[in-house]
């Protein structure tokens, strides 16, 4: 009995002194470049974010000045709607004019301009006659050929303004898709942001929670490695190796796999989520649960990282409903880290070195029962 009390008291010693030592010397290098990776995700984005608003911000300056150059160009193509009309008009009445004059000089009886060529009384008043008369044609033909080269010039700048309002139209059409893209765009990115943002603050509480817990686990080994003879004994009954709790606990069978290196904050986080999974008493539900999160480790079709795998989206409830923050700032119970450390040293529970998922008992999923959960 007393040998078993030395060797028991020995075993703490040495976990005291590796636990210590490890805490002054490791740092938490995943949890941190998983903080740094975030800051980096969250500021591109908030950079992202900025950019497009000032492109919205640019494109909105240009559809303002685009609408006050349609506004222009449609106020100058109803001005040149109505000088064609009244140049039309114009053409029309001196058009008529011509008309009449004409219809007066070969039908206007003794008043008409022949009436006046003929009734001339010398060769001088003859020309001269005919000199007005011409002069009057002449200059029915000029008013004519005039109006109309200014109902041809109204009509071409018509044209043009009309041809100007389609292009503009089609610029305003192209702008507000730039727009609408651009919106949706910014709203994309702000919800990212805002997740990402999220994901940070819950990356960084962890963090903080992982460490705190890591701390009152070394008070707790500081203060039981001097307590008396009988609380030594108790602390050496709760830290037996795991091959002997093994078999005080469970007749299941257990193998080994490679060690894998963990820094003394993933010990705390694979605890903590052993413990909200599967308790704090059996130790062979505790390394199930150890099993399938070390298998997702191992497999390529899961993050290839402890905390990765504890924390991908949607898959352990304890990460979103608050449970997790709890243990840890708690500090996770002797025998969930004993079973961690175990598990990353390469024990595995051989029923259940096969299987990814896990579900509560009482489910009824088929599997393999362990504790209170199934496995398959």
């Amino acid at each position: 009995m007393m040998n078993r009390k030395l060797k028991a008291l020995f075993r703490t010693a040495v976990a005291f002194v590796c636990a210590v030592t490890v805490c002054l010397t490791a740092l938490p290098v995943y949890a941190e470049d998983t903080v740094e990776s975030l800051e980096q995700k969250t500021n591109g984005l908030q950079n992202k974010l900025d950019a497009l608003n000032s492109e919205l911000g640019s494109l909105s300056a240009e559809i303002t000045e685009l609408a006050a150059k349609m506004e222009e160009t449609d106020e100058a193509a109803k001005k040149a709607e109505l000088d064609l009309a009244a140049a039309k008009l114009n053409e029309d009445l001196q058009y008529d004019s011509m008309k009449m004059r004409i219809k007066y000089m070969y039908e206007g009886g003794n008043s008409s301009l022949l009436q006046v060529l003929f009734s001339s009384k010398s060769m001088g008043e003859f020309l001269n006659n005919v000199e007005f008369v011409r002069n009057v044609t002449e200059y029915d033909r000029n008013m004519l050929s005039e109006l109309q080269e200014i109902h041809k010039e109204i009509q071409e700048k018509e044209e043009k303004l009309k041809s100007k309002q389609a292009s503009l139209e089609k610029m305003q059409a192209e702008m507000e898709v730039r727009q609408e893209t651009l919106n949706s765009a910014i709203t994309s990115t702000s919800g990212e942001l805002q997740a990402s943002s999220e994901a940070l603050e819950a990356a960084k509480e962890a963090q903080a929670a992982a460490q705190k817990a890591l701390e009152e686990q070394r008070k707790k080994e500081e203060q039981a490695s001097v307590k008396n003879d009988a609380a030594t004994d108790d602390q050496g009954n709760a830290s037996e190796n795991p091959g002997g709790n093994q078999d005080n606990n469970s007749n299941e069978g257990s193998s080994t796999a490679p060690s894998v290196p963990a820094d003394t904050t993933e010990i705390a986080l694979f605890a903590a989520i052993l413990q909200c999974e599967a308790g704090s008493s059996d130790y062979d539900a505790l390394l199930a649960v150890a099993t399938v999160i070390m298998n997702r480790v191992a497999s390529g079709k899961y993050p290839n990282t402890l905390q990765g795998v504890i924390y991908q989206s949607g898959q352990f409830s304890p990460t979103w409903n608050g449970s997790l923050n709890r243990v840890l700032q708690k500090g996770p119970a002797s025998l969930c880290y004993q079973v961690a450390q175990d598990a990353l040293g390469g024990a595995r529970l051989a029923s259940v070195s096969g299987c990814y998922q896990f579900r509560a008992s009482w489910t009824g999923h088929k599997g393999t029962v362990v504790g209170g959960n199934v496995f398959f």
